[in-house]
């Protein structure tokens, strides 16, 4: 079988290097040098270094443009990959799977669905290789195996996780994947490709899905559950060889006491969480940091070209469950505490001893992964923010109303009781997350100058509802946006139940 072309930094090094964004610029520059109709090109605009942010949409039939997309009637998904800089499988693994998708391999996929690739998120983090980044060290289960000669970093350019950055959107690779990207192609499925640490077990790859099932609508999260995902690990068993199961680590590995496999929270900063509030399809993948580097990439392609086969059969099945539930639910979670699942043990593949060269052995444990609604609100009409937090919000694709003549709001005004936080994680990388508690009083006032209204019967109402309830763990003063209000004041942020216009 003659060697694909063109290859990409990792294939053509053995695997001892990965793709610098010039690597990636000039794979893609090789594939639109061919001029295939199916391909076409773009980016989402720069970062703040200056580095391109490439976007390739793929379609049989040469979609441009989210129109063209809608109007063919198939699901639009996402591979995103780079979003740590560290974490390089996935930068890889998408571009191989591009190239020989038009070579010819995989069927007819791109015939049944619109294929976006997102192949280096954090382009400036990428570029900050080094060898001391995510250098293996086992003994406190950090780091990988390989590249030995360097992977990026964590964290953008100006020190910010982009993968904790969903409801702040501090940074401007964020501002940009969401405007020109997410909100104008709205993914029917997107694909997070990362590499995990943290337990010793023996699984190539673990994957997840929203824990937002109680804020966004739980439908889509519970087709991932029930359909797409264990068709995809029974086809990757089959077709590849390879174990996977859910995301997780031994509780014991995050200080806990006791046996269980515990998942990582439910905050909407993190992007598959953000996604469930969208109401749309979303799949974490975490490729084992303990195989090989070329181990990594093959196994993220196996389980992309798998997820991405399935989605190709089942394509209007998904657009007409996502039609079906593109608003939010009547009653949305806006804090949560994490808890077993009742009466249900998972088997998961580890080692005894408790090491790599350990033998192959399997345990049963407790599923930690069941998310409780600690605070559960009745979705208003609306909420009356200032003009700030209104433009704030419109960064999340919500539309916002400025009325020229204030209009008499029948409202829910919040006076601030105490301060008051949950516990962090590492994984959170927070110590805490603050929350107010408060008590709403029912008024009629005006809608005050220069403040807006956010409708919450929109597909991205959830979003607003996680944002502006005060009782919230991720919301605007967990975010930064407003500073820490006195005891007694009024919560900047109210429950409109009616509007009365003039």
């Amino acid at each position: 079988m003659p060697q694909p072309s063109p290859l990409t930094r990792a294939e053509s090094s053995d695997y001892t290097y990965t793709s610098r964004h010039a690597d990636v610029m000039a794979f893609i520059d090789a594939l639109a040098a061919r001029n295939d109709p199916r391909l076409h090109v773009t980016d989402f605009g720069q970062t703040p270094e200056a580095r391109a942010l490439p976007l390739l949409v793929l379609s049989a039939t040469g979609v441009t443009t989210p129109e063209q997309a809608r109007q063919l009637g198939l699901p639009v998904v996402l591979v995103m990959c780079g979003i740590h800089a560290g974490e390089v499988e996935g930068k890889e693994a998408g571009l191989m799977y591009v190239r020989d998708l038009l070579h010819g391999a995989h069927g007819d996929v791109l015939a049944r669905i619109t294929l976006l690739l997102v192949p280096l998120f954090n382009a400036d983090g990428n570029e900050r290789i080094d060898p001391e980044n995510r250098r293996l060290d086992i003994a406190h289960f950090t780091g990988q195996l390989g590249p030995d000669s360097g992977v990026g970093t964590r964290v953008n350019a100006a020190g910010i996780n982009l993968n904790r950055d969903y409801m702040r959107q501090d940074a401007a690779e964020m501002r940009l994947l969401q405007t020109r990207v997410m909100h104008p192609w709205n993914p029917h499925l997107s694909i997070d490709c990362h590499a995990t640490n943290g337990s010793i077990h023996r699984f190539d790859l673990t994957y997840d899905i929203p824990h937002t099932s109680l804020s966004g609508r739980s439908e889509p999260i519970e087709y991932m559950r029930q359909h797409l995902l264990p068709a995809v690990t029974a086809a990757v068993k089959e077709n590849d060889g390879r174990d996977t199961f859910y995301y997780g680590n031994f509780l014991r590995d995050e200080g806990g006491e006791g046996s269980g496999w515990i998942t990582y929270t439910h905050h909407p900063r993190f992007g598959g969480n953000y996604r469930g509030l969208c109401n749309r399809l979303d799949l974490l993948l975490e490729t084992y940091a303990y195989i090989s580097f070329e181990q990594r990439v093959l196994t993220t392609y196996g389980f992309v070209r798998e997820t991405l086969a399935y989605v190709a059969e089942n394509g209007a099945q998904i657009v007409q469950l996502l039609d079906n539930c593109e608003m939010p639910p009547d009653e949305i979670a806006v804090r949560y505490r994490l808890e077993p699942f009742e009466d249900v043990e998972v088997e998961v593949l580890t080692r005894a001893p408790y090491m790599l060269e350990g033998e192959p052995i399997s345990v049963k444990v407790p599923y930690i992964g069941r998310f409780v609604g600690e605070q559960v609100v009745r979705r208003p009409l609306a909420y009356a923010v200032p003009g700030d937090i209104a433009a704030r919000l419109e960064g999340h694709g919500l539309v916002i109303e400025r009325a020229p003549v204030p209009p008499q709001l029948d409202a829910e005004i919040a006076t601030v009781t105490a301060h008051e936080s949950s516990a962090g994680r590492e994984i959170l990388e927070a110590d805490a997350t603050p929350f107010l508690a408060v008590e709403y009083k029912r008024e009629k006032r005006p809608l005050p100058q220069g403040w807006a209204i956010v409708r919450t019967e929109q597909q991205r109402g959830a979003v607003a509802v996680y944002l502006c309830e005060a009782g919230s763990d991720d919301g605007l003063l967990a975010c930064g946006w407003i500073g820490t209000p006195e005891v007694g004041s009024e919560f900047p942020a109210w429950r409109v139940i009616a509007i009365e216009h003039g």
